[in-house]
């Protein structure tokens, strides 16, 4: 099990990111909104002690989704987030990280160029 930051900043940045990756091709199906919530819940329920993950995750984004906020600025919540605590971020959560993004962006008919580009953005950004 990988030791991830007991910081729920770092998981509303998270939640950004995920946000950024479902509406990244300003189209979103109610299979990527469901591939979220299920790979949130898979994959970073339980990963904290102190925090309740998969809520705060799940209550960032039902209101990301309800403001309809716009996909480069909650891109920019997630880097300016990372840039600021880089040491949080060993490579084990980064590896996690970009698997993650890179599930959303697969659940509806594959990666389109829109998610493609996101995801370069994030790969450089955490390497």
């Amino acid at each position: 099990m990988i030791s991830l930051p007991n910081n729920p900043e770092f998981y509303k940045s998270l939640a950004h990111l995920f946000y950024a990756m479902v509406v990244a091709d300003r189209n979103v199906e109610k299979t990527e909104k469901m591939a979220l919530y299920e790979l949130i819940k898979q994959d970073w329920s339980g990963m904290s002690d102190e925090l309740e993950v998969k809520q705060l995750l799940y209550a960032t984004l039902k209101q990301l989704f309800q403001d309809n906020y716009e996909k480069e600025d909650a891109f920019s919540v997630f880097k300016q987030f990372f840039q600021k605590n880089r040491e949080s971020f060993s490579e084990e959560v980064r590896d996690k990280i970009l698997q993650s993004s890179n599930r959303i962006a697969n659940a509806f008919s594959g990666v389109n160029k829109s998610e493609s580009v996101l995801i370069s953005r994030l790969y450089f950004l955490m390497n």
